[in-house]
């Protein structure tokens, strides 16, 4: 159990350092300070996201691109990508800008670093200020159909180690259990008080 926890922590710190990465990013066609625009919605478009479902990253250790083949916005948004921790959302690593409609071959730039083997692609609306990504209190995801627009991926890298959360949390419990005697392994097999 105390294995589970650690790699609960290490998820929890990933998702962290992805968040402030995220918090709110300018770009360079950015409205003055202060400004915000309120975006027309198009309610005729449906917001979707198609994705090749396995690709292989361009990049290096440090910063990678993930190519989205396409996304329908049904106004400004941002194409945002997270770490998916086992079927959740996890930080944001990536995120690029889209006009709305039909956007082709959408390029996002993610930190390597804390990228893991499974990403989500989530589809947001520019909501404050035009051109800065205010995540995660203004700039919400697009919803269709009462849900986020999502879609998974799974990487994987030719020059370059990209991060398997799977291994990452089984790591964490064989080195617990490296650190702990046969016989505390046992009494916390046979007592569920001290696991």
């Amino acid at each position: 159990m105390n294995g589970f926890r650690w790699a609960i922590a290490v998820l929890l710190v990933a998702s962290l350092v992805g968040l402030a990465w995220g918090q709110v990013m300018p770009m360079d066609n950015q409205t003055p300070a202060g400004e915000n625009v309120t975006p027309s919605v198009d309610e005729n478009v449906t917001p979707t996201i198609n994705v090749t479902m396995n690709q292989t990253l361009e990049g290096n250790a440090t910063v990678a691109n993930v190519t989205i083949d396409e996304v329908v916005s049904d106004g400004p948004g941002w194409l945002v990508i997270h770490n998916n921790l086992f079927g959740h959302l996890g930080g944001v690593i990536g995120f690029s800008q889209v006009d709305p409609g039909t956007n082709s071959n959408v390029t996002v730039t993610i930190d390597t670093h804390v990228a893991i083997d499974r990403l989500s692609a989530e589809l947001h609306k520019d909501l404050g200020q035009e051109g800065v990504f205010e995540y995660p209190v203004i700039d919400g995801p697009q919803m269709a159909d009462g849900q986020p627009v999502t879609a998974n991926i799974s990487v994987t890298a030719e020059n370059f180690t990209v991060n398997n959360l799977t291994e990452l949390a089984g790591n964490q419990t064989r080195l617990l259990d490296q650190n702990r005697t046969p016989d505390l392994i046992r009494n916390q097999t046979r007592d569920p008080t001290l696991m």
